[in-house]
């Protein structure tokens, strides 16, 4: 079942990612990623109040220590940090190009995992990371006939930034669910209400800054934005409870993201080099399945 959960995580994230290219037109990074983590967090609130016994979702804020809640915004403040870098370079690349530098994510995971979980693929397992790998790696090929540079290019660099730490909060999270035993619904509930917080600290910061709040151009796409993050986060935390799962394999079951966004952007944001593109993420799904099988 963990990966299931980990295919829908990623599914779902597809949807986040192009519904934060359509959030990103017109507006600049910091709004989105307030209103992004202001929605979420709105989504965990309820948590925090004995209705939320009837589901037993109630979080105790007399329970949690303050070592634990340390622990936890470091898991926020990295997230945080990797949404910033992350929108800069959706709105201003491809979705298949931002999907692309993501498809080093597998490859720190997997230097994650083998360092803190001493996680060994074997040969055929190995093959299937490598092959969806050089996928994107070739995917990303194509903008040089789109006029981007791989090594000159600011948004590139960014989102590598946010896969890095995306990558690592894949790990650190697997550690605080299993190392350190605290229930899955006080992470995150937690960790919204840090992201939040955080989040509203470098508007504030921008709003100082440029005497003025930050200009947000509305849709619905925003809070879209931060509902589809929270119940892509609900299902991979399912996934990372599971003590079998491989935090290597569910960083590649969430590039199927790609395969969603570009699709969208494909049939909604007029894509080119459709062709090329689609054989090459057809090679990623076969890669999926095929780590999947073995």
């Amino acid at each position: 079942m963990w990966m299931v959960f980990g295919i829908s995580a990623g599914a779902l994230l597809g949807l986040y990612d192009f519904w934060t290219k359509k959030a990103m037109t017109g507006n600049s990074v910091i709004p989105i990623v307030f209103w992004s983590a202001f929605f979420g967090g709105l989504v965990w609130l309820p948590a925090f109040f004995p209705i939320a016994q009837t589901f037993d979702l109630y979080v105790d804020l007399s329970k949690t220590s303050l070592h634990e809640q340390a622990i936890i915004l470091i898991k926020g403040l990295a997230m945080t940090l990797s949404w910033i870098f992350a929108y800069y370079a959706v709105r201003e690349l491809p979705m298949s190009f931002s999907g692309a530098v993501r498809s080093s994510g597998p490859l720190w995971t997997l230097v994650g995992g083998s360092l803190v979980f001493g996680e060994d693929l074997s040969a055929l397992q190995m093959s299937a990371v490598l092959i969806s790998v050089l996928a994107y790696y070739f995917l990303s090929q194509i903008g040089r006939d789109e006029g981007i540079r791989l090594l000159r290019s600011g948004p590139m660099f960014f989102m590598l930034a946010a896969t890095i730490l995306s990558a690592m909060t894949t790990v650190y999270d697997k550690y605080i669910v299993q190392q350190l035993g605290l229930p899955i619904y006080t992470i995150q509930a937690y960790s919204a209400e840090h992201r939040l917080f955080l989040a509203l600290i470098f508007f504030v910061c921008v709003a100082v800054r440029d005497r003025a709040l930050p200009f947000l151009q509305w849709s619905l796409y925003v809070p879209l934005v931060g509902f589809s993050w929270v119940g892509a986060e609900i299902i991979y935390f399912l996934a990372i409870a599971d003590p079998d799962a491989n935090v290597t394999y569910l960083s590649i079951f969430r590039r199927t993201s790609l395969v969603i966004g570009f699709l969208l952007s494909v049939l909604l944001l007029g894509e080119r080099n459709v062709g090329r593109k689609f054989l090459i993420i057809l090679a990623i799904v076969l890669s999926t399945v095929l780590l999947v099988l073995s």
